[in-house]
């Protein structure tokens, strides 16, 4: 064998060589040595399947209540997670709870899946994610080093959203993380919309998966459009310095609100078609979806609105403020709309008022049933009332339009 041809078989098999070991370095990236920051199986049960029955009975939680939820309507169910990091689901009707779990950490904020059984939760590590039963494994976010101000689950509980103290809302795309085959593809399961000047206090997600809502301390309420709702899912632009966060110029309409009424809470009906808000100042609104505008304001508390919920259909809304009052009201239609530029398409009509110490956190179980979270750990059930019919104000007649044949 000739010198030239044997120097080239073996630059050949180095090569080969050097290929497969480049190559099984590569494919090592992506296969994790353990499962300890994976959600696998992916084939979580939906929420609606959690049994209370089967969890050992339990009493309140030991500190605030950070999250407050209904399960179901029939029999009523609910649940809370509270700073103690243990999560409880409320058979209402028999007055008991059940410990679900227990985070083995002392949360922050916390989100509970809209469909699936997960759980959400930021502290001092950072933001984790697990399953409420089945799951041995959770898994974190270690590239976001911004505080969460807020959590919510989105798109049918494949991402999160994060409202952030530096006025960016995240959304990780944390399941199709798992499944990221290249380095390119991972850098766009972190999503970073800019838009609030600052914190972040409030984020809520639509239920077509396509749109959220996010709000600040400055007043500025904003409804985004996600990277992945457009037809090119972000492509066109892609991110050139590698291991940065994936964004773009995201599509995002500004509510026209005053600046000066900063914004304390945020919440969405469940058929995704109104917008509850809750001010520094006391006030609460009720947004319409469609056309992003206003319906109903009304001063309703004395300083900062703590938490608002809204029924599934949004024509109840719930709030409760600093001053320990839970107030809960219908949207009824104004008449006066029609005759005065200044109206609102609707009013408020107060259906109930309660005093309930360190209330904090408030949410509908049917329309007839609120629970309340306090500070100290409680959970309350209040039944409400159904109101008396409210007689409709008459609308004056248009004045009729002057024809030719008058004069």
């Amino acid at each position: 064998m000739s010198r030239p041809l044997r120097f080239l078989l073996m630059t050949s098999a180095l090569l080969v060589g050097s290929g497969c070991q480049i190559a099984q370095q590569a494919g090592d990236i992506f296969t994790p040595a353990s499962d300890t920051n994976y959600l696998l199986p992916l084939d979580i049960p939906p929420i609606s399947a959690l049994k209370l029955a089967g969890f050992k009975e339990a009493g309140n939680h030991q500190g605030e209540v950070l999250f407050l939820r209904a399960l179901s309507t029939e029999p009523p169910v609910l649940i809370s997670v509270g700073q103690d990091g243990r999560v409880l689901g409320w058979d209402l009707r028999a007055g008991q709870g059940h410990e679900i779990m227990s985070l083995g950490a002392q949360p922050k904020v916390v989100a509970v899946g809209e469909n699936k059984e997960l759980i959400a939760w930021a502290d001092e590590t950072g933001v984790s994610i697990t399953c409420l039963q089945g799951c041995s494994n959770k898994k974190t976010l270690p590239k976001l080093k911004v505080r969460p101000s807020g959590l919510v689950f989105h798109d049918l509980d494949t991402s999160l959203l994060i409202g952030g103290l530096d006025g960016r809302v995240y959304r990780w795309r944390f399941m199709d993380d798992q499944t990221a085959s290249s380095t390119e593809a991972r850098e766009t399961m972190l999503e970073r919309y800019m838009g609030h000047h600052t914190m972040v206090s409030g984020v809520v997600g639509h239920s077509v998966g396509r749109a959220f809502f996010s709000s600040d301390w400055d007043g500025k309420l904003i409804g985004w459009s996600t990277y992945t709702a457009d037809d090119y899912g972000g492509e066109y632009d892609k991110n050139v310095f590698k291991g940065r966060f994936y964004t773009d110029i995201p599509a995002a309409v500004v509510a026209e609100r005053p600046a000066d009424r900063g914004i304390s809470s945020l919440a969405i009906s469940k058929d995704g078609e109104r917008i509850g808000v809750g001010t520094e100042d006391g006030h609460v609104e009720v947004w319409q979806v469609k056309g992003f505008s206003l319906i109903a304001r009304k001063n309703l508390h004395t300083g900062r609105v703590t938490d608002v919920a809204l029924s599934d259909d949004g024509m109840r809304i719930a709030s409760v403020g600093k001053d320990t009052k839970v107030r809960v009201h219908y949207t009824v239609p104004d008449p006066s709309h029609t005759i005065s530029p200044t109206a609102l398409p609707a009013v408020f009509e107060e259906i109930s008022e309660h005093t309930i110490p360190q209330s904090h956190r408030v949410a509908f179980i049917s329309p007839t049933i609120l629970s309340v979270g306090t500070k100290g750990g409680n959970i309350v059930e209040v039944k409400l009332e159904e109101p008396a019919p409210r007689p409709a104000t008459p609308t004056p007649k248009a004045t009729a339009k002057v024809r030719d044949g008058d004069y």
